[in-house]
């Protein structure tokens, strides 16, 4: 995993490109969202998304994933972000927090405590834990714009969001897709207290989104796991072509659906680029 970082003023929001071989290029957010982030995060999304050279990857699909580890901030700009997320069908993730090593790549933080493994295959032993990534408040708004959203290791935080009387929030909400449930509850009376989602409340905010998922409903079936094994190791080779051209045609279809979320922003984008950070 490497890592570009771009910084913006003092107390604003960082910008750091990571580049994995199996996923692509990935966006990390990371610190307090502050006014003007919403531009300077539009300016590194076009360099990542319009770049004529993305990387080959093994998965497609996951060429324009943005990964969030802020405390929050201003609602406004966040709210920008998600907007311009859910445009470019992207996915957002909170996962784990990265750090700068002493060699300037961008790296999983390594966490005080430790993970022992029993057993005596080669993940046995004690490793370092991880520290998870949080993202909270404003945070949490910009994440609900990803078209596919992860939270699985990260921690979501509600605590910093306003009250059921911001109505810009609301229609935020709303034009999310959030029900009128899951609206009221995130923007019900929050504590001073940290206000961290339980592992159901994450899961039910996760997911995808009727924008990308009604596309993706047109296309061919993906192969399964064992169709996977079968499109390599079938003895017949009609079998092998069957599920190869099927598996070919659904890669090319979620592409296809990628592609015209670029042109959606391109305009957007593009603007951003030439003006610079």
């Amino acid at each position: 995993m490497v890592g570009l970082g771009l910084a913006g003023p003092a107390l604003a929001a960082q910008f750091i490109v990571l580049e994995d071989e199996c996923r692509g290029k990935q966006l990390l957010v990371t610190g307090p969202i502050e006014e003007g982030d919403a531009d300077r995060f539009a300016n590194q999304l076009a360099a990542l998304v319009l770049d004529p050279e993305l990387p080959a990857v093994q998965d497609p699909e996951m060429l324009w994933t943005v990964k969030l580890d802020s405390p929050g901030g201003d609602v406004g700009e966040a709210m920008q972000i998600g907007r311009l997320l859910r445009k470019g069908l992207a996915t957002t993730e909170v996962s784990y927090r990265y750090a700068k090593r002493a060699d300037g790549v961008y790296d999983f933080q390594p966490a005080d405590d430790t993970i022992c493994l029993e057993g005596d295959g080669r993940l046995a032993g004690c490793f370092a834990d991880i520290v998870k990534a949080e993202c909270a408040g404003a945070c949490l708004l910009a994440w609900l714009g990803g078209a596919d959203r992860y939270a699985h290791e990260g921690m979501l935080g509600a605590h910093g969001l306003p009250d059921s009387g911001d109505e810009q929030v609301r229609a935020y909400l709303v034009e999310m897709g959030l029900s009128a449930g899951a609206s009221a509850a995130l923007l019900g009376p929050q504590s001073a207290a940290e206000h961290w989602l339980s592992w159901p409340e994450r899961s039910a905010l996760a997911g995808r989104a009727a924008a990308l998922q009604a596309p993706l409903e047109s296309c061919p079936e993906r192969l399964s796991q064992q169709e996977s094994l079968d499109s390599v190791m079938d003895p017949d080779p009609a079998v092998r072509d069957r599920l190869m051209d099927r598996a070919e045609a659904h890669r090319a279809c979620r592409l296809a659906i990628l592609a015209k979320a670029q042109d959606a922003v391109r305009s957007d984008l593009q603007a951003h680029a030439a003006t610079g950070p």
